[in-house]
């Protein structure tokens, strides 16, 4: 394997998103997945609040230096009404970290409260939250960034089996290192370089062979543009409907070729957050593709907590991403 998995970040990286696993299965098993919702209306469960508090508990160990930006904090759990649930999570955590306390385990989900300049890690714990909910896909991603660049990329993708990697199984993790190219492994399998194969994007050229890709949730696309976008790019098949960052593994892995993401119609002004893209972003282009914003342009991670520069998304293999970009353009300016 031509990657190395001995440094401290990728040991890091590598036991994050295997315990995540770990940890998301128990509570899908154990419990009936409680969801709390935010202020702003993303439900949030046990397993995001748990696998977080798995990440600053992983720095404590192998990166204590290290700066995490994370998706969850701790209000809802200072609530009278979530005390019981930081018992619950410091319960899985135990598992895992047997001198877990709710205290300790609170300050474990806070050192995701950092802030997102110069290097540092990001982590979404729970990536399709809503997709973990109704029994779908969902994902652990972590990245990390340096000067708005992702340098490190791992995902964990419990659900997922690759159709091009059948071998792999039922569950798969994600490396990706910049220059190293993108890497795939069975979550049991991890630490085990022998069993890390290496993920090419596809080599269609042909856009009606093509394979799109999109979102389970309404409100993370314009879906009546997505409908006319399909349907001016003339691809045979219908799109598959996908949870998570698990459809940029999909990409990497040459199982699909497209995704995109337009601007919904009632928030015109959106824009992705970073812990949303930046894993998912270099497994597809270590594995040979491309990702852009709608209008082409590079992603620029080093503008705060979301990708403030950079209107939506578009994903491929590479070889159609020209073709994409121009029929988004079309479509956008009718």
């Amino acid at each position: 394997m031509g990657i190395n998995l001995k440094s401290p970040e990728a040991q890091f990286a590598l036991e994050l998103i295997r315990s995540g696993a770990g940890l998301a299965g128990r509570v899908r098993i154990e419990t009936s997945v409680k969801s709390i919702i935010k202020p702003d209306h993303s439900p949030v469960t046990l397993a995001d609040m748990g696998i977080q508090a798995i990440a600053g508990a992983l720095l404590e160990q192998y990166l204590p230096e290290a700066v995490l930006v994370a998706e969850e904090d701790t209000d809802i759990l200072k609530t009278p009404e979530g005390v019981e649930d930081l018992e619950k999570i410091t319960a899985y955590v135990h598992s895992f970290f047997p001198h877990a306390k709710p205290g300790k385990v609170r300050q474990w989900i806070e050192r995701g409260q950092g802030k997102p300049a110069g290097s540092f890690w990001t982590l979404d714990p729970i990536d399709g939250t809503k997709g973990f909910l109704r029994g779908g896909q969902y994902a652990t991603a972590l990245a990390f960034i340096r000067d708005g660049k992702v340098g490190l990329a791992a995902i964990g993708c419990p659900g997922l089996e690759l159709q091009s990697y059948k071998a792999l199984g039922k569950g798969v993790g994600i490396f990706a290192a910049r220059g190293q190219g993108c890497w795939a492994a069975s979550l049991d399998g991890l630490k085990e370089p022998q069993r890390w194969v290496r993920l090419e994007v596809s080599e269609c050229r042909e856009i009606r062979q093509a394979r799109i890709l999109d979102s389970f949730d309404p409100g993370h696309k314009n879906a009546e543009k997505s409908q006319r976008i399909c349907k001016a790019l003339g691809t045979l098949s219908d799109p598959i409907l996908m949870d998570s960052m698990v459809k940029h593994a999909v990409i990497a892995s040459g199982d699909a070729e497209i995704f995109f993401r337009t601007l919904p119609r009632k928030e015109p002004g959106h824009r992705e957050k970073i812990w949303d893209v930046a894993a998912g972003a270099l497994a597809i282009e270590e594995a040979g593709g491309r990702v852009t914003d709608l209008e082409g342009r590079e992603l620029d991670f080093g503008a705060g907590f979301t990708l403030a520069r950079n209107p939506g998304l578009v994903a491929t293999n590479g070889f159609l991403h020209e073709a994409v970009l121009e029929v988004l353009r079309q479509v956008t300016q009718a």
